[in-house]
């Protein structure tokens, strides 16, 4: 496989050390074994439920939280040759790590938060720009930003305008440009339509279609919402409790899915209120058995007391379950 950006066997945990009351010592597994790679112009979606360890996971790979364990690996294209060995960029410096960040950047869930309401348009897509090696000066980066901004549908006069005088979708549109200026390889994707509403979904994900389709760019988009992500993804995984479940071709994987949490999220998306079933248990130790087994309905002993391996049941369809 043609891997940009790939992760192995990632893990996090975070200190539960918050109020008078809290335990000392006491954990929070939020990222357990997960290893997945995002093909060069494709898309990989994370799907799962809140609290499941998606945007933690999508964060360990930008560096926003430093993984206790495992790699991430990112294949650099320079000069339209791939490198021939993949660089750990858990280990990068903090020089290495801004290079690498100008090629993987991060589009945030709420764009009202992640905007600067005293910034205009055009600092708001320029403020990290402008201290990369690539920065073209005031007037080349001025004209690049207006045509960036035709090109996520806005007009190149909003580069004055104020976040605020935008609305929900127009504002991502903003954050969406600010992560192509520097023309990275990879974008990731934070939840980025959950946010607005049905039509506009669909507008921004039909912007981020031909943005891949123009650019090449490979994507890891993270949502809840499983149609949602089929339309979009080439592959998805599917996360619970900060593990991998399910992972198969997008377009197939509404009726291929075996696992009974993809099962689950289907039937929930199609409204029929199984998904209100339980819900993601907060890990505080490690996990030593299936973390769906307490929700699934055909949990035994043994899903209970040994967590499943992680297994290829046909080419490209992975799923950790004792059952299948």
């Amino acid at each position: 496989m043609d891997y940009i950006l790939e992760a192995k066997n990632l893990k996090k945990t975070f200190s539960l050390e918050a109020g008078f009351f809290a335990k000392a010592d006491q954990q929070v597994y939020a990222v357990n074994d997960v290893s997945f790679g995002i093909e060069r112009g494709k898309t990989y979606g994370l799907v799962g439920e809140s609290g499941c360890g998606k945007t933690t996971t999508a964060r360990l790979l930008v560096r926003m939280y430093k993984a206790n364990s495992g790699e991430i690996l990112f294949r650099e294209k320079k000069d339209g040759k791939i490198a021939d060995t993949a660089t750990n960029i858990i280990n990068l410096s903090s020089a290495g790590l801004k290079n690498y960040r100008e090629k993987v950047k991060y589009v945030f869930q709420d764009p009202s938060r992640s905007l600067n309401p005293r910034m205009s348009v055009f600092h708001i897509l320029t403020n990290a720009y402008r201290y990369s090696k690539s920065w073209p000066g005031k007037t080349a980066a001025r004209q690049k930003a207006a045509e960036l901004l035709e090109e996520v549908g806005l007009d190149p006069s909003d580069l004055d305008r104020r976040p605020a005088e935008f609305s929900g979708g127009q504002r991502q549109r903003i954050s969406i440009a600010r992560g192509l200026i520097m023309e990275p390889d990879v974008l990731i994707c934070d939840e980025v339509v959950s946010a607005l509403d049905v039509s506009v979904q669909g507008q921004i994900l039909n912007l981020l279609h031909d943005i891949k389709e123009a650019r090449g760019l490979s994507f890891l988009f993270i949502a809840h919402d499983l149609r949602v992500s089929c339309y979009f993804c080439d592959t998805i995984g599917v996360m619970y409790s900060g593990m991998l479940m399910e992972e198969a071709p997008a377009r197939d994987l509404y009726k291929t899915a075996v696992h009974p949490y993809t099962k689950l999220l289907f039937a929930g998306s199609q409204g029929s209120g199984e998904q209100s079933k339980g819900e993601v248990k907060t890990m505080l130790q490690s996990v030593s058995g299936c973390p769906f087994a307490h929700r699934c309905p055909n949990a035994t002993e043994k899903c209970r007391a040994q967590i499943p391996e992680w297994k290829e049941i046909e080419a490209g369809h992975k799923v950790r379950c004792h059952i299948v």
